[in-house]
């Protein structure tokens, strides 16, 4: 079909109007995608504000109040009942912190905030102040841990993230008591590789896992029992976190259990990287555990 030049010089102008429509369009979309970016990141800013203010506003009670409580069981002087009101006060207290410190490390993984940080520390030491500060919920139910170290513990050094393997190990000993039935022994192991790798095994003799259930337990918030009647306590963070960190740090996380014998969870981490002129030791402790409540 022939055109005449006014009919294409018609529709080459259409066609100009149109596309210059279309780029003051995607100029227009451009800009609200530039200002709701902003937006996210100022969001994102004033959330990290945010939880770096309420951390510091409930840790600073909770730490005072773990401190107090201590300081009470020292000066009680052999008064079972004020040792053991103490003691519980203790227990509580750090609970209630562990949960809250779940909830602000969940958060700061949502965000992409936590970071792997490398160190040489003894296994020992931090399975030890774990297993100490279990104690407490441990007798209440009945409950044996039992820590099962190499010969040659003090040799047992590892180079790796020891802020989040104390976050496994606390979360993955919790699940091991809380799960256990009562006169029950949850058995802790450890060792290092001669590659390096730290294997930490935490076994219970509990209610089991279904096999189905394996994958489904690791995401977050899901618990397999439900409904306010349920008789096992917690938010369904515990274990998402643990698997979030252990990828973060490179690691593994295996699983066996049988419905009504029990479950052993596994983690293998591989040995980081030290800065060439950081070669000490990190302070096998607990950084945010109460210790004193195991005396009673």
């Amino acid at each position: 079909m022939n055109l005449s030049d006014d009919l294409l010089l018609r529709e080459l102008t259409e066609r100009f109007a149109a596309s210059r429509k279309a780029f003051a369009d995607l100029t227009v979309v451009n800009r609200k995608l530039l200002e709701m970016n902003e937006r996210l990141q100022l969001s994102e800013a004033l959330k990290s504000n945010f939880l770096s203010n309420i951390r510091n506003e409930i840790n600073n009670p909770l730490n005072a109040i773990m401190g107090l409580a201590g300081q009470l069981v020292i000066a009680s002087d052999g008064n079972d009942g004020a040792i053991q009101l103490a003691s519980l006060i203790g227990a509580e207290a750090n609970h209630l912190d562990f949960q809250l410190r779940n909830i602000f490390i969940a958060a700061e993984l949502e965000a992409g905030a936590v970071c792997p940080h490398c160190v040489k520390f003894h296994v020992a030491a931090l399975l030890r102040d774990l297993v100490e500060t279990f104690q407490y919920r441990a007798v209440n139910k009945n409950i044996t841990i039992q820590l099962v170290l190499p010969d040659d513990e003090d040799e047992l050094i590892a180079v790796a993230d020891f802020d989040k393997i104390q976050i496994i190990v606390y979360n993955l000993l919790a699940n091991g008591i809380e799960f256990s039935h009562d006169n029950g022994l949850v058995t802790v192991t450890a060792s290092v590789a001669g590659d390096g790798n730290l294997l930490i095994s935490v076994e219970d003799q509990g209610i089991g896992i279904s096999p189905e259930d394996h994958q489904r337990i690791f995401d977050r918030f899901v618990q397999l029992e439900t409904g306010t009647t349920r008789s096992h306590l917690g938010h369904g963070l515990g274990l998402s976190i643990t698997k979030s960190l252990i990828e973060l740090i490179e690691g593994n996380i295996a699983l066996e259990s049988t419905p009504g014998k029990g479950t052993i969870v596994t983690v293998t981490i591989p040995p980081c990287s030290l800065l060439e002129d950081d070669d000490s030791f990190s302070e096998a402790g607990n950084l945010f555990l109460f210790d004193e409540m195991s005396e009673v």
